[in-house]
């Protein structure tokens, strides 16, 4: 998924940003899928070409198209991001796109299914069962910021929103303007859960 900075949400949505450099380990996007922006007035990026080019290789016209003034700014600027250090033979992907207004839709799961996949990321997890926890906290607490609502559950803030996305990503939790709320999904899979 392509994260965007707030300030850079309604330049996407207006056309004015269509290029963006990331360092990244491996693509994290396609060419031809189309991702949910995660922005809070919706929509999706439509991905049309992912490339991997050589930090060697990247050149001040690169720059310019995503208003750096040269090669060597657009590297330490997709280096600031990751903290990681950039060599010659360091590959770097650039990612052409589109703003949508319409998000894609996003998959229906039965509650058996969400039970396993919720099973599958609390083992995943270094820190332990962490699913449930974050559902009850958000249906008790809806509307609240994620700053008060990590440190509830002893977990830090970028890891409490990440775990809230991968949520998101399976239907059972809407963000607000401010905070989070179970969807009519999430809170169906809280009632089950609580009555067994």
């Amino acid at each position: 998924m392509l994260m965007f900075t707030a300030e850079d949400h309604q330049r996407v949505a207006n056309g004015e940003i269509i290029v963006t450099w990331r360092l990244w380990k491996y693509a994290h996007v396609k060419a031809g899928k189309l991702y949910a922006t995660g922005f809070p007035f919706g929509g999706a990026i439509a991905v049309e070409d992912v490339r991997e080019v050589r930090s060697a290789d990247v050149t001040d016209d690169d720059a310019r198209e995503v208003g750096q003034p040269d090669a060597r700014s657009l590297i330490e600027y997709a280096r600031s991001h990751t903290g990681r250090a950039v060599e010659a033979d360091t590959m770097l992907y650039r990612v052409q796109f589109h703003f949508e207004t319409e998000a894609p839709p996003k998959p229906e799961y039965s509650l058996e299914e969400v039970s396993k996949r919720l099973e599958r990321l609390d083992k995943a997890s270094r820190t332990g069962a962490w699913t449930l926890p974050t559902l009850r906290l958000i249906e008790e607490s809806p509307g609240v910021v994620s700053r008060h609502l990590a440190p509830e559950i002893g977990m830090a803030r970028d890891d409490f929103k990440l775990n809230v996305r991968k949520l998101k990503n399976l239907g059972l939790t809407l963000s607000l303007p401010v905070g989070y709320e179970l969807t009519e999904l999430g809170q169906s899979y809280l009632d089950l859960f609580e009555g067994t």
